[in-house]
């Protein structure tokens, strides 16, 4: 492949932010996620009202925090109430039922080269659903050598610290065999994501044994290009989901508070799509690509 397009890190990284930024795209994630979530929280809020809506404490605790009503109330849900573990592992289904389509909509996006409309972003979901879907399940091969790796890290870490004859020797391990666990995630994860962003940059790309195939080779071929588009993307998303998380923490459920608390709930999955579009948008751009198959197909030109 002679004519192949490939971009820079920092290039890759320009294209990537600011293709994120799609209001259409950000509110249909609002909306498809709030599916899952009510499908877990309903249940436990229903719970949690019985057990704390009638007590005299119940307006001091919805503003300041009470470890020991947490503790009771943490007991009284997991003692002999299966039903509690049932509803989140329902929210979790279907949570990962929903995520292909979240996923074939930022790759339809993506495949179309422009921000699509709001039926443009629900036909591509559908679209992708299988393909997202089918390499959904492939990705626990790099999952599962992960896992793999970090067990054997772990147990490698383990026999060093029995033997180590210094504490400072033994704590150096152990943060080496954890710093290493970490980077093997990171390597995952940008494996799977570049897989996924070959549909981007190959629109006649159908096989996800292939892109998967293909994100690994990028991960071999440009592996300094790869991860730093990935660990920055991932960065700063994860550092605005922080500030969000610890906003969201400060803010008491009574009064108007409820409404605000959802409200930054809601403000978080946008920084979730941005994160998730700009990185696959951003890794897509990475991806070596010939000018033959980078062609529209029926379904491009459709959306």
């Amino acid at each position: 492949m002679n004519n192949q397009k490939k971009r820079s890190s920092l290039a890759a990284l320009a294209q990537g932010a600011l293709g994120g930024l799609q209001w259409r795209l950000a509110l249909l994630w609002i909306l498809i996620t709030l599916l899952p979530t009510a499908v877990a929280a309903l249940p436990l809020w229903r719970a949690l009202d019985q057990l704390l809506g009638r007590s005299v404490h119940a307006d001091a605790w919805a503003v300041h925090f009470d470890g020991l009503m947490f503790g009771d109330t943490y007991n009284a849900l997991t003692t002999n109430n299966a039903w509690t573990g049932m509803t989140l592992v329902a929210g979790v289904l279907v949570t990962l039922a929903v995520a292909p389509f979240l996923t074939g909509m930022v790759v339809a996006g993506g495949r179309a080269n422009r921000a699509l409309g709001f039926g443009g972003l629900l036909q591509g979901g559908a679209t992708e659903y299988g393909r997202m879907l089918r390499l959904g399940i492939l990705a626990w091969v790099p999952y599962a050598l992960f896992i793999a790796a970090a067990f054997g890290m772990s147990s490698f870490a383990d026999d060093k610290v029995d033997t180590s004859l210094l504490a400072s020797r033994a704590e150096m391990v152990q943060h080496a065999a954890l710093g290493l666990s970490v980077f093997c995630l990171v390597v995952a994860q940008s494996i799977v994501e570049s897989a996924r962003a070959q549909f981007i940059a190959d629109i006649g790309l159908r096989s996800a044994f292939v892109a998967l195939g293909r994100g690994f080779m990028q991960c071999v071929r440009r592996p300094f290009a790869t991860l730093v588009v990935f660990a920055i993307v991932t960065g700063v998303g994860m550092a605005l989901l922080t500030a969000i998380a610890s906003w969201r923490g400060h803010t008491t459920a009574t009064g108007g508070g409820l409404l605000a608390g959802f409200l930054i709930v809601q403000l978080g999955v946008v920084v979730v799509a941005w994160m998730r579009t700009a990185r696959l948008l951003a890794l897509s751009g990475l991806a070596a690509v010939s000018a033959q198959r980078r062609r529209r197909t029926d379904f491009a030109s459709a959306l």
